[in-house]
């Protein structure tokens, strides 16, 4: 996020840290916005599993003192750095940026509220892809040229109206089974032989809570697409699809 920057970090920093919450808070609600940056880049290190470095001790404190970061710090590269790590190596709830969406910075906002959301986002996940194997299934019936293979994708969009998209997650499956280990390529919707199939239909969905919105875009041939939308909604913490809707087919 944000512009380019160098910054790096030495023992100095791995000190603060392994000295305890009250030396990391010191710094970070300091005003050495250089000293900051340091530290959270080393932060980085601590927090990524791959290094195997433990920060038990600290960690409900320090996953605090981020969502205060990024909340109340003046620069937004430090609240930038900040969110990074809640976003990276920490699983909501977010209570502090919750309760504070108000006061945070409208050019990291809509990345504030994925990442206060995404505990929600991933009890979404199966009902979306449930939804997605079923039109697959009922596209299927109707025409078995359809590909056995296809792709489902989460298209992360942080709001309703953006045009910015990022692949967020891909399942391939077969049928009703799932093909492990393999990684979406990007876009791969050849065509096979000289039909208007494509050898690798896609599946895309987006989900945005803060509207009460699904959108389901299917790609099964040149002539054979379709984008639903859904209303989205809770119940005793279950999510579940209803009023679809045809925004557009092809």
């Amino acid at each position: 996020m944000g512009d380019s920057r160098f910054v790096s970090y030495s023992d100095s920093e791995k000190e603060i840290v392994r000295e305890g919450i009250g030396a990391v808070r010191s710094v970070l609600t300091g005003n050495d916005e250089d000293a900051k940056l340091r530290l959270l880049f080393c932060l980085d290190w601590f927090m990524d599993p791959y290094y195997g470095q433990d920060i038990s001790d600290i960690k409900d404190e320090l996953i605090t003192l981020l969502q205060e970061i990024v909340v109340s710090d003046k620069s937004i590269h430090v609240k930038e750095d900040a969110l990074e790590l809640l976003d990276s190596y920490c699983q909501g709830p977010f209570p502090v940026l919750e309760a504070n969406l108000e006061h945070v910075d409208e050019e990291i906002l809509p990345q504030v509220e994925y990442t206060v959301n995404y505990h929600r986002i991933e009890r979404i996940l199966p009902v979306m892809v449930e939804e997605c194997k079923r039109l697959y299934k009922e596209n299927k019936s109707n025409c078995p040229d359809i590909s056995d293979r296809y792709w489902i994708l989460y298209d992360k969009k942080l709001s309703y109206h953006s045009r910015d998209s990022l692949i967020e997650m891909s399942w391939l499956f077969e049928k009703d089974d799932l093909m492990a280990g393999v990684t979406y390529q990007g876009r791969d919707i050849s065509l096979k032989d000289k039909s208007d199939f494509f050898f690798r239909p896609e599946i895309h969905f987006n989900i945005f809570l803060k509207e009460g919105k699904a959108i389901i875009t299917y790609y099964f041939a040149t002539r054979w697409a379709r984008c639903l939308e859904y209303d989205l909604t809770c119940v005793d913490d279950k999510y579940s699809l209803s009023n679809m809707k045809v925004v557009w087919a092809g």
